[in-house]
């Protein structure tokens, strides 16, 4: 029997729905939170963790159409202080060929370090409560992060350009790498994105995807 497009769409909702929560017993019980170990979704940086519209039915919605509408300064030219609604939510251009799949919320357990990767086409955003450094993977400072240096004041501008090598986000500044996020795995198979900078670039965060804010330790 063929099924409709609306039947498909509630099937794999369905399908979503009860490999993230679990079958009801028919009690009342909320089951235990375990965190998020896929690809994270644009989308799931709101409530609930993957998109209800299946990706092959979506429009293709260019990563170049969000040029200039991402930042640490708002609208009214304020210091970004909170965290913003997702920058991407509705960009659907596959990732870049090679790109290492970052999206998610991450926090690392140990310090409650958070920030929040957004990607799509060649673009990719990581936001924190007080900043938001984003722009696109071609290894021209001009196609990068243009913004501040993270501390909340917006008064020290940067320039970095940004490129992925393997598993590895690069920000490079006069082509020296000055920062790296990358990709690993922990020896029971789970995701981890390491944050890298300074002299050496010595590791300042581990950290494991979680699905929202409410629920990082």
């Amino acid at each position: 029997m063929t099924q409709s497009p609306e039947l498909r769409h509630i099937l794999l909702y369905c399908a979503m729905y009860t490999l993230l929560h679990g079958c009801s017993d028919g009690s009342d019980e909320i089951p235990e939170f375990v965190p998020f170990q896929q690809p994270t979704p644009n989308a799931a940086f709101i409530p609930g963790c993957e998109p209800i519209i299946p990706e092959e039915a979506r429009p293709i919605v260019l990563a170049e159409s969000f040029r200039g509408s991402f930042g640490s300064l708002d609208s009214e030219g304020s210091c970004q202080h909170e965290w913003p609604e997702p920058y991407l939510a509705t960009c659907t251009e596959p990732l870049a060929q090679g790109a290492p799949d970052l999206r998610g919320l991450w926090a690392d357990p140990e310090t409650g370090y958070t920030e929040r990767v957004e990607q799509c086409g060649n673009l990719v955003i990581i936001v924190g409560p007080r900043f938001t450094h984003g722009g696109y993977t071609t290894g021209d400072p001009a196609d990068g992060v243009n913004d501040y240096v993270a501390t909340g004041t917006c008064d020290r501008p940067i320039s970095i350009a940004l490129s992925y090598e393997g598993n590895s986000l690069l920000f490079q500044l006069d082509g020296n790498t000055v920062v790296t996020r990358s990709l690993e795995v922990t020896p029971q198979g789970e995701d981890e994105l390491v944050w890298r900078f300074g002299p050496g670039l010595s590791e300042r965060a581990r950290m494991r995807r979680y699905c929202n804010l409410s629920v990082v330790p």
